[in-house]
């Protein structure tokens, strides 16, 4: 990841205090209903919904009126976006969030949520970034280390201001949401988020059913568009299941995985027959005959979305997985640790909330390896490669606490160099030992 920022939040739903660094890698842990969905879904709502909270005139505020004098003394000239400048975009972007805050939270929640404080903070970049110019162009374009736009004599009150959105949308979200600008192809915009909602094996056993009223929901204006019973990432997650398909040729990297579950998860592949909705069939490893999913493991129908997503070569920049462990056996839940630190090392931020110490242990046991002195010798031994391996700088690890009051609040848990110590798992591990010495025969 190019870029670095924290998401600050206070007295959001049932959570006191919250703050978040993007990673490529972050973990969510903690006691059930403590909060963690819900900080989950507003991280997504606002990669995937954070582009309407851009005015449609310009605004007189002090905040954008320095963004607008930047760029106005800058038309025309290739010019590095400094460290200060950036900052004036962050301070505009958390401006707009404050005050569409509550529209946002209810397109997300479907519901009325509260909160006090929702702000992007400790912007950080790896590498500058510039705007270009091209003379033969009409096109807004971007890079990680170029923003693009095209050149001419004059511009508009209306153009200054769209230019502008595009560097604000850029700076903070370039590589991991959709563009600010890109058309909607499909039904879906290219490198919108995804999220994996936890109750997914109760949607693709029942999504034909739960279709028909999701596919009237669109990410429009209106606050009151959603008319179902459900939060906007799970209608997402249901829209997403209409675009499954399966693709006869799929890229390497797509290939990759996909062989990977079907080889050591599923144990068979699944297949996909377009119609108003999808049906979808599972054809297990040695037989002949395909099965529906109503009648597969529950392994398959888990892990179905994830494999469907890949096959059908579906454009996305962040995955999103509440308890990518469910339904699992411990040696899968190792599988699914190792599967998610391949897609971060592929450059796909996956972003998760987890109930399994036999996950956290892997990617633990993963970051000492990485840095074990005689490392290569110990791969070869264990069968791991250079793509197993996760880097500590790549995973930020988050425990929601209760207080007193019955909220909670999220602490970031230190690393070391054997990785994370993760109290709400070790505790009850240890009280289960204690219990095992102290229940059996002398």
């Amino acid at each position: 990841m190019n870029k670095e920022w924290t998401l600050y939040v206070r007295k959001f739903a049932k959570i006191e205090s919250a703050s978040v660094k993007i990673s490529p890698l972050i973990c969510f842990v903690g006691d059930n209903n403590s909060g963690k969905s819900y900080l989950m879904s507003l991280l997504w709502g606002i990669l995937a919904l954070g582009k309407e909270v851009f005015p449609k005139t310009s605004p007189e505020t002090k905040v954008y009126k320095r963004c607008e004098n930047w760029l106005k003394n800058n038309l025309g000239h290739k010019t590095e976006i400094t460290k200060e400048v950036m900052e004036w975009y962050v301070l505009w972007f958390n401006e707009l969030l404050n005050s569409n805050k509550k529209v946002l939270l209810y397109k997300i929640f479907n519901y009325e949520i509260d909160a006090e404080k929702i702000e992007i903070g400790d912007y950080k970049r790896k590498r500058n970034v510039e705007i270009q110019w091209i003379d033969d162009g009409e096109r807004y374009s971007v890079t990680d280390s170029y923003l693009r736009f095209p050149n001419k004599e004059n511009y508009s009150k209306e153009e200054i201001l769209r230019m502008n959105a595009y560097i604000c949308w850029n700076i903070l979200m370039e590589g991991i949401a959709a563009p600010l600008y890109t058309p909607i192809v499909k039904g879906r915009r290219m490198g919108e988020p995804v999220y994996l909602p936890a109750s997914r094996t109760g949607f693709m056993l029942t999504y034909s059913q739960l279709i028909e009223n999701s596919l009237q929901i669109s990410f429009g204006s209106s606050i009151h568009e959603n008319s179902s019973t459900l939060t906007l990432p799970y209608v997402d997650f249901l829209q997403l299941i209409t675009k499954f398909e399966t693709k006869t040729k799929i890229g390497k990297k797509n290939q990759k995985i996909v062989n990977y579950i079907e080889t050591h998860m599923t144990k068979g592949n699944l297949l996909v027959e377009k119609d108003l909705a999808p049906r979808i069939q599972y054809h297990p490893n040695g037989m002949e005959k395909e099965l529906p999913l109503y009648v597969a493991s529950s392994i398959v129908t888990e892990l179905s979305p994830l494999l469907l997503l890949f096959k059908s070569n579906i454009n996305f920049k962040t995955l999103i997985i509440e308890e990518p462990e469910a339904h699992l056996h411990p040696e899968l839940q190792q599988r699914m640790a190792m599967l998610v630190i391949n897609l971060i090392n592929m450059g796909i931020p996956v972003w998760i909330t987890t109930h399994s110490d036999t996950m956290l242990q892997h990617f633990n046991n993963m970051i000492k390896l990485k840095n074990h002195e005689n490392a290569l010798e110990l791969m070869k031994e264990y069968g791991y490669s250079k793509n197993d391996m996760l880097s500590i700088k790549d995973i930020s690890m988050y425990q929601f606490v209760q207080n007193e009051n019955g909220r909670t609040r999220l602490e970031q848990l230190n690393a070391t160099p054997y990785g994370f110590s993760v109290p709400t798992f070790n505790d009850v591990l240890e009280k289960i030992v204690k219990e095992v010495y102290a229940f059996q025969d002398d």
